[in-house]
């Protein structure tokens, strides 16, 4: 009986640093294959030639081992498997917390699913691509009324340690009714994930999140596929699925952290802040896969960035700004006065969101960048008692009203019918006599009669925008609510 001839290509460890193995032999592997090692795998990821001490020149392969790295010495057999390194996807990871590998974190098994992806892929061509037109809602107010955000968009979130950053990130989450999200969680402590589950489970969004982390305590390997491993399970759900996705990686900071550590132990050249030449290609090869697919639905990257001293001018924050559509910009100075979400509405800024805008929302848009630009200047001038016009005295205290409404505690996320019927009514001088220390107080309740009493008014105002009838109706609603209002009332009184 006749065998086939099996011939395999075998190569050889010649050396070992923690968790990267420098193989010699394999001339035919590919960046992104799998080799095996004393029965663990390893995904080759550099290529490099060196001169031995008989001056011939050698190639060599890095491979960066996903597990039982302590097992293995020099001289150990490299073996090719066949195959590029893939993660699992699929529906099943739906409310599950997983790896980067699709192990589930608790019990640290494999979700059982069919279908895999591989964890680098090219970004979609020009073509593949579909103008940003549905508005991803956050419920955070400003956000919102002044940096939009996209279904396909990237808006970075940046700032300094502790500002908010996460509370931001995780209420973009809890506003999503029909997008799925997908939360990579980079570096933390394993304590961010029970926080962050928690809130999931309290708001009753784990079924429609997926959470990937690789934690601080974990191997730099699955720190730097961690948000790969998050942009494929998008991927998929927006290709393969059709689904819109909304995906944030908590943080980039990190994450380049990680990838300076595997190319400081390759002996890599570091440039500035000793980072590698190729940081800005690994964020830029990650981010660019976000878009509003053709033919398909959408993914909306989120990344987080941290900073020091609120230094924007940092290397990977500035990669990243470059990079990304816009960004949120987290002002520590705001944060410690209580102004929260604490955004620094100078910095921040969306180049894309506004294009798919909710109507209504867009019709007051302009008015409340308008009014805030003079308030700022106005501001100014009163600080030196210069007496102002009335009308600057409106001004004035439109902007003070507007800057109180922007003011807003996390997890209490607001409609955007509702908020627009707000700013409507401040850029048309309904509230120039509420006291600005009622405002939030105003707010909860008006909102709440709306909600009792005009839920028409809210759902026509949400699709069709100010229309002269939905004006009208809302004046009436107005005079009902301060007919009614002790607040209103009381405000006038005084």
């Amino acid at each position: 009986m006749n065998k086939l001839l099996q011939i395999e290509e075998l190569g050889k460890v010649v050396q070992v640093k923690e968790f990267i193995v420098k193989i010699q032999g394999l001339p035919n592997v590919a960046i992104g294959e799998l080799v095996e090692i004393n029965g663990a795998k390893g995904i080759i990821f550099k290529f490099g030639r060196e001169f031995t001490q008989a001056l011939v020149e050698e190639e060599f392969a890095w491979a960066l081992m996903l597990e039982k790295a302590h097992l293995i010495k020099p001289g150990s057999l490299v073996k090719r498997l066949g195959s590029f390194f893939e993660v699992p996807v699929g529906k099943e990871f739906l409310g599950k917390a997983i790896d980067p590998l699709g192990r589930d974190l608790q019990t640290q098994t494999p979700i059982p699913t069919t279908s895999k992806r591989p964890i680098e892929n090219f970004p979609p061509e020009i073509y593949q691509r579909e103008n940003i037109r549905t508005p991803l809602e956050t419920g955070i107010k400003i956000i919102d009324a002044l940096f939009p955000i996209g279904r396909g968009q990237r808006e970075l979130i940046v700032g300094d340690k502790k500002t908010g950053k996460t509370s931001i990130a995780l209420d973009m989450v809890l506003n999503q009714e029909e997008v799925i999200s997908i939360y990579a969680i980079i570096g933390q402590k394993k304590s961010e994930l029970f926080k962050i589950l928690k809130t999931l489970y309290d708001y009753g969004k784990t079924q429609s999140v997926i959470v990937v982390g690789a934690f601080a305590s974990d191997s730099v390997v699955l720190q730097f596929l961690a948000p790969f491993s998050a942009m494929t399970l998008a991927e998929y759900f927006a290709i393969e699925e059709g689904k819109d996705v909304l995906v944030i990686f908590d943080d980039l900071t990190k994450h380049a952290w990680a990838w300076r550590q595997i190319a400081l132990l390759l002996g890599m050249p570091p440039t500035r802040e000793a980072y590698p030449a190729d940081i800005f290609y690994l964020h830029a090869r990650l981010l660019e896969r976000a878009t509003n697919f053709k033919e398909g639905g959408s993914i909306t990257a989120i990344p987080i960035c941290e900073t020091r001293g609120g230094d924007i001018t940092e290397y990977i924050p500035t990669n990243l700004i470059s990079i990304t559509d816009g960004q949120l910009y987290l002002e520590n100075n705001l944060f410690q006065k209580g102004i929260k979400p604490a955004i620094n509405i100078g910095l921040s800024v969306s180049r894309v969101g506004a294009l798919a805008q909710r109507k209504c929302l867009k019709e007051v848009t302009k008015g409340l960048k308008l009014i805030l630009s003079q308030h700022k200047e106005l501001k100014k001038l009163a600080q030196f008692e210069t007496k102002l016009s009335k009308e600057s005295q409106k001004i004035l205290q439109r902007g003070e009203l507007l800057l109180e409404i922007f003011k807003q505690e996390k997890h209490k996320l607001v409609e955007t019918s509702l908020q627009a019927m707000v700013y409507w009514l401040v850029l048309n001088g309904f509230l120039d006599e509420l006291e600005v220390k009622t405002t939030k107080e105003f707010e909860e309740q008006f909102y709440e009669f709306i909600d009792s009493l005009y839920p028409k008014l809210k759902k026509d105002i949400a699709n069709n925008g100010f229309t002269s009838k939905n004006i009208k109706t809302l004046k009436k609603a107005f005079n009902e609510f301060t007919a009614l209002s002790p607040l209103w009332q009381k405000s006038l009184s005084s």
